[in-house]
């Protein structure tokens, strides 16, 4: 609230007071831009918090459709039970990493068979790391595990980014994986 305050207010504030000292003859120029600006800074402000921030929290709150309760843990997994042969699945991963916001590197341990991907900062975090790791089950049949965590143990609150990273990621790969199989038939 302070730095929307202050920021915003302080904006409008100065521009006042540059308003008041070309426009008119007035010496208290700068007491009316202080007003208006912490008037108008303490409203945005207000706004900020009492409606815009519940706004966000509850579209990421409806984004999870009810199934996972933990959107806001500073690590997210989901695992999944697919069908294709190894290479459609390793491609899909790393395709559907690529897809994911922000993501700067990808690489593949195909001995492991793991993927891992590095994002960049966004407005919402420093950056996050990802790794898909497959586990063959049957011929054709894999478990696939995907994680996302921040890079900096530092964090303390993740604004739904490694959620939305998770279900990004998810949406892509089974997505991938249905056109991969489908090519193949």
């Amino acid at each position: 609230m302070l730095v929307s305050s202050l920021g915003f207010g302080g904006g409008i504030g100065l521009l006042i007071m540059i308003f008041v000292l070309t426009n008119t003859d007035k010496p208290n120029a700068f007491r009316y831009g202080l007003m208006a600006g912490l008037t108008i800074g303490g409203i945005f402000a207000v706004f900020m918090v009492a409606v815009l921030l519940p706004l966000d929290l509850s579209a990421h709150v409806f984004l999870s459709k009810g199934r996972y309760r933990q959107i806001w843990e500073l690590e997210q997994m989901r695992e999944l039970d697919v069908v294709g042969t190894g290479k459609q699945v390793l491609h899909a991963a790393r395709q559907a990493l690529l897809v994911v916001p922000y993501v700067t590197r990808v690489s593949d341990d195909v001995e492991h068979m793991i993927t891992r991907a590095a994002s960049g900062p966004s407005w919402r975090s420093s950056g996050e790391e990802m790794e898909v790791e497959l586990t063959p089950m049957a011929e054709n049949h894999w478990k696939v595990k995907v994680v996302s965590r921040p890079r900096s143990k530092n964090v303390v609150f993740d604004y739904g980014k490694n959620f939305e990273n998770v279900e990004t990621w998810v949406g892509q790969f089974t997505k991938l994986l249905a056109e991969a199989i489908a090519q193949k038939n």
